[in-house]
């Protein structure tokens, strides 16, 4: 394990020394190089501060499925001859499929922060300016129709970075740094500000906001389950026999449950900032621990449109008879149980 590595499933992304820093931002990266446990997923935790840009690029084996938790900022992506520009507030989700060109420019007042989840355990990237000074000078100005010595004589060439995501300032003093207005970003299929959606799912226990398809069409291979739980809410036991899962802690505390087929078994608590990994199949489940506060998790999955097994339904699915072998019980013991064949999702915890 490294410093950010609490156990084998749990991952202090809010907390650990970001590989990349500058004095415009930071960029803490999670993948299966540091969280070993990762198969098929990893993240990275985006801070801009105000003015700052991630420069643009795009991920050569990987989509993008980000959401934002703070801040305001104009973001642009550009992938089949199209281009879309847009703005960004907490609650926004966005998703670039792979390869795909984007950046994000922080123009609000305060520090931007995104939560960003990839659909491969080592995602890797390219910039733009890279791809830029890989040319000469004579290919750029002919492809742009410039004569030679034109334009591109005159761009000054820097080093390129080997960390290939660059923070740059962002002169706000700009005029035409402004927010785009929402009608851009209605026509817009790459993003939905999931946070003003009503909850698809409500109960006493806490309510879901569910970023998959078929409410966000443009998914392939990611999707997100927002979840605000009330006090004690819970998180029904579950599977998901076609996808992992990678929980972020928004906001409060929350202590789960994790069973492996070898019969390996943690329960854990996590704070704000904090995650953890469930692999496909594996048997699992959260709620938040405080008595008196709400908490909120980002649940990210590799799959846009993950399978939810549940514990109420699966027990509920067999016979007496098959339970009470089970369990060494008389079959009529299970006459007292609720047969309730469907998922719960979010129960109400007790005191």
């Amino acid at each position: 394990m490294n410093d950010s590595t609490i156990s084998s499933w749990i991952f202090d992304l809010d907390g650990m020394t970001p590989q990349i820093a500058s004095q415009h931002g930071t960029m803490s990266r999670m993948n299966a190089d540091n969280f070993a446990i990762l198969k098929g997923m990893a993240g990275s935790l985006l801070r801009l501060k105000k003015g700052g840009i991630q420069a643009p690029h795009w991920h050569v084996n990987s989509a993008e499925l980000n959401y934002c938790l703070n801040g305001q900022a104009n973001m642009t992506i550009y992938g089949n001859a199209q281009k879309f520009t847009f703005a960004v507030k907490p609650g926004q989700l966005t998703f670039m499929p792979k390869g795909y060109w984007h950046d994000i420019e922080n123009i609000g007042q305060e520090e931007l922060k995104v939560i960003m989840i990839h659909d491969i355990e080592r995602p890797t990237d390219i910039s733009l300016a890279a791809s830029v000074q890989s040319l000469s000078k004579e290919v750029l100005n002919s492809i742009f129709g410039l004569r030679s010595p034109g334009f591109f004589n005159q761009l000054e060439d820097k080093k390129i970075s080997d960390e290939l995501i660059d923070m740059t300032p962002l002169d706000l003093a700009d005029n035409s740094i402004k927010p785009t207005t929402s009608s851009e970003s209605l026509s817009n299929p790459y993003t939905i500000n999931l946070g003003a959606t009503e909850p698809q799912i409500q109960t006493p226990g806490g309510v879901a906001r569910l970023g998959s398809t078929p409410y966000f069409p443009i998914l392939q291979g990611l999707s997100v389950f927002v979840l605000d739980l009330e006090p004690r809410g819970i998180i029904e036991p579950h599977t998901h026999p076609n996808a992992g899962e990678l929980n972020y802690v928004i906001d409060g505390k929350v202590r789960f449950t994790i069973l492996g087929p070898n019969n390996e078994i943690e329960t854990n608590e996590m704070k704000k900032g904090q995650v953890f990994f469930v692999p496909a199949g594996y048997f699992h489940y959260l709620e938040n621990s405080d008595n008196s506060n709400r908490g909120a998790v980002a649940s990210f999955f590799s799959n846009e449109s993950p399978q939810f097994l549940g514990l109420v339904g699966g027990m509920s699915s067999f016979s007496n008879e098959t339970l009470g072998a089970v369990f060494n019980k008389n079959t009529e013991y299970f006459n007292g149980l609720p047969r309730i064949v469907k998922n719960i999702l979010i129960a109400a915890g007790t005191n």
